[in-house]
């Protein structure tokens, strides 16, 4: 029999996993939520789904639609991950190089890190954007938003240069088309990475939103795996205007 004390850790680690997956669920949906859906998405009880949202709600990480009675992440987490923002070391490296390249260019840069909390594919965040003057087109995701590796600059090095690349997995997720340009065959994906590991940087030619052209580069540890990746976005005329050689080598 388990004593108090290992009984009391096991039901306050489940409980927090509880409150987190909430979270999580919210924040992937990208709308408000009820509790009876808030509950068949996480497999649980709506009582016990009700006791762990009333606590993130009382605790200021979550609100009340008092029109529709769902509920929603509150900014109190806009908050601290603006304090994650301003501590990160990551971002305390990028910031000043990634404001370099916007300036000189004057085009977008991302800075973008592998989202290794998602086990259903290969995703990237993006953590920090420099913002150059020509800002025409809607060029980036939003900072902190998960979104596929496969389809962009960023993502593509970020998994040419990774440490985790699980070839079978790979194969078996769909590339989803965004346009004309998505490489989206399998076998053609894995040469585009080859591609990449030989010549040091990506490419995300309209694959994406038409109209867009980026260059991705990876930062690279001692070892040669990609800790974080920055790519120069644009209208594709801009881009290639600059060329491809001057951007990798800024």
């Amino acid at each position: 029999m388990r004593d108090a004390s290992t009984y009391r850790e096991s039901v306050n680690i489940t409980a927090v996993e509880r409150a987190l997956k909430v979270m999580e669920i919210l924040y992937h949906a990208d709308r408000e939520l009820g509790i009876k859906e808030i509950a068949t998405e996480l497999g649980e009880h709506q009582s016990t789904v009700y006791r762990v949202v009333a606590t993130l709600v009382s605790n200021g990480y979550m609100y009340q639609n008092k029109e529709s009675s769902k509920y929603g992440l509150s900014y109190k987490l806009y908050m601290l991950g603006r304090k994650v923002e301003r501590d990160s070391s990551l971002i305390r490296i990028a910031q000043p190089y990634a404001e370099k390249i916007a300036g000189e260019f004057k085009e977008t840069v991302n800075v973008a890190v592998r989202d290794t909390s998602r086990t259903d594919g290969y995703y990237a965040i993006t953590i920090y954007q420099a913002r150059g003057n020509n800002r025409a087109l809607n060029i980036s995701e939003s900072i902190g938003v998960s979104y596929e590796c496969y389809s962009c600059s960023v993502g593509k090095v970020l998994m040419a240069f990774s440490d985790d690349l699980d070839v079978s997995m790979l194969n078996s997720i769909k590339l989803e088309p965004y346009t004309e340009y998505t490489i989206s065959d399998n076998k053609e994906f894995m040469k585009e990475l080859e591609a990449i590991r030989t010549c040091g940087y990506g490419l995300d030619n309209q694959e994406r939103e038409m109209g867009l052209y980026c260059v991705g580069v990876p930062v690279l540890d001692k070892y040669g795996k990609a800790v974080m990746a920055l790519s120069v976005s644009g209208y594709k005329n801009s881009i290639q205007s600059h060329g491809v050689y001057n951007i990798i080598m800024s």
